[in-house]
């Protein structure tokens, strides 16, 4: 029996040597699969343990919870982070919301989010992990990210919506790296400004949640020396919804991704009519 043992050990020991190093630790990584989803974003949250955080609201979460659907974002534009003309913008942007002429975000004209602003989409989103790339998928006017596994960036990325976004597993840890972002988007619900030369770094893994269901951390850490003074770091959850990870949650839908066309839905409350954005010259060369 014990020589049994012994050699199957061995057996198992060399079968490991033999595979590459990129099968092992994706059969060592995490399961991000399934669906996750949570409520309209209040803002970022900062790191639990202190240093440079997001712009947040000059209200408590508590008294924006209260107003429910009412709510206006007035961003602390006296947040060290920002630079002159950055605290500027976040500035008249919550004068404008104040005032009943809130600035519609990129999701509500219909236009990609961008990072991190990409975690600020409420309702259900979809993990689809492989050995090669993680795709999150949102029902938010079908929103995609491609997340390109153990491979280096591209050299000299054109600036894009979503950049050029790269990622290995440390642990239970998926780590993200993406550069080549346009500076058509925010940060965050503030209107936050960025430039093309922002970096963002995401570290993203499963945590318990409440009543035993597990929540996706995404952490995200952001250097933009063309906006901010400093580097600064965010934190959003995401709860179980269904499928690989958590309960069904019977308001995000399930297990199954829901529809939802901007182009069809192109009103939000507490904001005039929007025209549906449209190309009024040809990119086809």
């Amino acid at each position: 029996m014990k020589r049994s043992i012994v050699f199957t050990s061995a057996i198992l020991t060399s079968l490991m040597l033999a595979m590459p190093q990129s099968a092992m630790s994706q059969n060592a990584a995490p399961d991000l699969n399934g669906f996750w989803t949570h409520g309209f974003s209040l803002g970022f949250a900062p790191p639990p343990e202190g240093g440079p955080g997001p712009v947040q609201d000059f209200k408590t979460m508590a008294q924006m919870r209260a107003m429910g659907q009412f709510v206006f974002h007035e961003g602390n534009y006296n947040n060290p982070i920002l630079q002159p003309w950055a605290a500027d913008v976040v500035k008249k942007a919550g004068q404008a919301s104040k005032e009943g002429h809130r600035v519609p975000t990129k999701q509500e004209t219909c236009f990609p989010s961008g990072v991190p602003n990409y975690w600020t989409h409420p309702l259900m989103m979809q993990v689809v992990q492989t050995k090669d790339y993680v795709v999150f998928l949102h029902a938010r006017d079908h929103q995609i990210r491609i997340i390109h596994l153990n491979k280096p960036h591209a050299a000299n990325p054109a600036p894009s919506w979503y950049g050029d976004s790269v990622g290995h597993f440390e642990g239970d840890t998926l780590v993200i790296d993406t550069i080549g972002l346009n500076d058509k988007t925010p940060v965050d619900v503030f209107n936050t400004p960025h430039t093309a030369k922002e970096h963002v770094v995401e570290r993203i893994r499963v945590v318990p949640g409440q009543n035993g269901q597990k929540s996706l951390e995404v952490r995200f850490t952001v250097d933009d020396p063309g906006a901010f003074t400093m580097p600064w770091t965010g934190v959003e959850i995401y709860r179980g919804a269904g499928g690989a990870n958590g309960a069904v949650d019977p308001v995000g839908g399930g297990d199954v991704l829901q529809e939802e066309v901007c182009a069809e839905n192109n009103r939000a409350i507490g904001i005039e009519d929007i025209p549906v954005p449209t190309e009024t010259v040809s990119k086809f060369r």
